[in-house]
């Protein structure tokens, strides 16, 4: 399976998108920090749905890299585990289940201290045969 590039997605290049390794069945994404990924003016801790968007990638590149088809969104659960602050965030996507009509991922998101913050799952289309 061919490495994908993250960067040929305008929003991929707006978070700014780093891959940091590509397995079958396994992806780990770096997400450098931005300012404009704060929850408001003056805070500390990022906003949600940057969370959210970074576990939706790393669970589809996960079944991309299985399947090496697209695979659209269905589902997509986050459990916030505690407030993420001012830093890089990493991702790491594994597949948990690789479907003739969907597909699933689990996600697990740390900060640069390496505390999980947030996890997820995912369900995807998987491609047509």
């Amino acid at each position: 399976m061919n490495q994908p590039d993250l960067s040929q997605s305008p929003y991929q290049r707006f978070l700014g998108l780093k891959l940091v390794r590509f397995e079958e069945g396994l992806v780990e994404i770096c997400m450098p920090f931005r300012e404009e990924f704060l929850r408001e003016d003056g805070s500390d801790w990022l906003h949600g749905g940057i969370i959210s968007a970074l576990i939706d990638i790393a669970g589809d590149y996960a079944v991309y890299s299985k399947t090496g088809g697209d695979v659209p969104t269905v589902d997509l659960r986050v459990d916030y585990l505690r407030p993420t602050q001012r830093g890089s965030l990493t991702a790491i996507g594994r597949t948990a289940k690789v479907g003739r009509r969907v597909s699933v991922a689990d996600v697990e998101v740390r900060d640069e201290r390496g505390q999980l913050v947030a996890v997820g799952r995912g369900v995807y289309a998987s491609p047509a045969p």
